[in-house]
Formats: structure tokens, C-alpha cells, sequence
């Protein structure tokens, strides 16, 4: 009985192998709901090669409508699961703002398949967020 137990119980070299396998099949992990500061290195990954709607905060760290925003974007993006905010700090992130045409803060983007579909610029009350937010979950 003892033999059999040992055949049938997974060795550590298989044990791995069978765990490398299912993080290989898993892919890549969805942020949905949630609020993911971006840099210029991981926007790409977070926004461009997104499987599902994206919001994306332009903001800065002196911007008062931008402190005011945040808040409200990531609740609505909270009851939202369909969706992922990612900040993106435009001082830190230069090229990303000039590339987007970023002129005036707040700026908030939703991509689909790594491009723009709908943006607003400046400060909203939180019916108008949580209405972007939600039109925008409802395309996933």
C-alpha cells in the first residue's frame, strides 16, 4: 500500500512542474475593478494590451480638480468590475502626455484595444463619473 501512495503522490520536481504549467495557462492577470498607478515602462502592458476597457487618470500632484477626481474615479471603477483605472502621473510620464495630447489636467481617457474612445477634460460632479465609468464597463 505504501508503494502505491508513493506512485500516486506528486515528487517536489512534478509538483513545480505541474504549478508552472497553470501559471502558463493563466495568462496575464485582469485588473478589473481596481487602481493601478502606471509609469512610462508599464502603461503598454496596462492599458495598450488590456483585455478589457480602460480608464486612464491624466493627473499631476499640484493639480486641486485632480485630488478632487481621483476619489470619485476609483470608487466608480470600484463598482465597476468590468473596468481598470490606471493613474498616470503626467509629470513623471512626459512622453506618454505629449503623445496623448495632454494639455489641460484632468484628463480622463477610456481605451479599448489600446486606443482612445471617449475622454473629458476637467473636473466632474460624481453622476457624470460614475455615468463615463459605467458606459464604459458595459462595452467589456
Amino acid at each position: 500500500m505504501n508503494a502505491l501512495r508513493t506512485l500516486v503522490r506528486p515528487t517536489q520536481q512534478s509538483a513545480r512542474l505541474l504549478g508552472a504549467q497553470r501559471m502558463f495557462h493563466v495568462g496575464q492577470p485582469r485588473f478589473t475593478g481596481k487602481t493601478v498607478e502606471a509609469t512610462n515602462d508599464s502603461f503598454a502592458k496596462l492599458v495598450d494590451k488590456a483585455d478589457h476597457p480602460v480608464i486612464v487618470d491624466f493627473y499631476a500632484e499640484w493639480c486641486g480638480p485632480c485630488k478632487m477626481l481621483g476619489p470619485l474615479l476609483e470608487k466608480s471603477v470600484a463598482a465597476n468590475p468590468k473596468v481598470t483605472l490606471v493613474k498616470l502621473n503626467v509629470d513623471e510620464a512626459q512622453e506618454l502626455a505629449a503623445k496623448f495630447k495632454i494639455a489641460a489636467l484632468p484628463t480622463v481617457a477610456a481605451f479599448q484595444n489600446g486606443e482612445i474612445v471617449d475622454q473629458f477634460v476637467g473636473m466632474r460632479n460624481g453622476p457624470q463619473v460614475e455615468q463615463f465609468v459605467k458606459q464604459h464597463a458595459e462595452r467589456a
